[in-house]
């Protein structure tokens, strides 16, 4: 998956300020929930390549935001056409793509998209979409090999190589903590779960990350590493908010859509899909 897109803009957020977007304002252009109804289907957007939330699988897509677009449509009395895109250069990119005007090399547009930021003000600044329904609280974790860092106090980590996704935020973070002093320990990867790798052949004595990346990476072997929520300071954000987004004039289907969210929160399906896929949930502090 490209970096410099949307991982590290999702990583940056600052989702303290993150507060519902309003479903009310405009008139609605249109129904889309109609036309998703009598459609029979509902097209939902994911990430490729970007597990544990959607990758393929013996060529068949899955994952977390799959299994939870799965659910949606079932609870709309629809069938799930779930597609997976690329991330572009920014999410702004991502959403003009999947839900608003669509890829100028043609194709059809998603009624959702999955894995929005859910931030009112990134949403102000992209109107022709709507953010809703927040599904899940990410934060960055440390996964260590205990053996060489006792710790997961991010001021007292040893001089031992550590493994990040190249131009992340872990990654700036690193370079600058405590003068640059573990800049020539760090091993840059292409992503998140080749960082996970180098932890796993031993390699790497830890690596700093997105928590459900990293829990899902480790698999069976999680009772070997120590994974803790750390704060990141003077970074924007170490934590930020999951959410969907849809077309503006779909608002009929964000409030049917979210419905289902929350149904899912409140009941533990939502943990349970997380769980099923070696992650854990955790609801953002709006649904919670």
């Amino acid at each position: 998956m490209p970096v410099l897109t949307r991982r590290r803009l999702l990583s940056g957020l600052a989702v303290a300020a993150a507060a519902p977007l309003a479903l009310a304002g405009r008139p609605s252009l249109a129904r889309p929930l109609d036309d998703v109804a009598a459609r029979g289907r509902l097209r939902v957007a994911v990430y490729r390549d970007f597990p544990p939330f959607s990758f393929r699988k013996d060529g068949v897509l899955t994952g977390i935001d799959v299994d939870v677009a799965d659910l949606i449509a079932k609870k709309l009395g629809v069938r799930l056409d779930c597609a997976d895109q690329m991330a572009g250069e920014t999410v702004s990119d991502d959403l003009r793509v999947a839900v608003w005007r669509g890829s100028l090399f043609g194709g059809e547009i998603a009624d959702i998209m999955m894995h929005a930021p859910y931030d009112k003000e990134y949403g102000l600044r992209n109107p022709e979409a709507v953010l809703f329904a927040p599904y899940h609280q990410e934060g960055f974790a440390l996964a260590r090999n205990p053996a060489r860092v006792p710790s997961a106090m991010l001021a007292t980590l040893p001089d031992e190589p550590i493994a990040v996704e190249r131009d992340s935020v872990p990654d700036f973070f690193l370079l600058g903590l405590q003068g640059g002093r573990l800049r020539n320990r760090l091993i840059h990867c292409r992503t998140p779960e080749a960082a996970m790798e180098k932890l796993l052949s031993g390699e790497a004595s830890a690596v700093l990350a997105p928590q459900s990346q990293i829990e899902a990476a480790l698999g069976p072997r999680a009772a070997e590493f120590p994974v803790t929520s750390v704060i990141l300071p003077g970074m924007m954000a170490s934590r930020w908010n999951i959410g969907l987004a849809t077309k503006e004039n779909a608002r009929d289907l964000a409030y049917a859509v979210g419905d289902a969210i929350t149904a899912m929160i409140e009941d533990g399906t939502m943990a349970a899909i997380f769980r099923r896929y070696g992650a854990t949930h955790t609801p953002p502090p709006l649904v919670d």
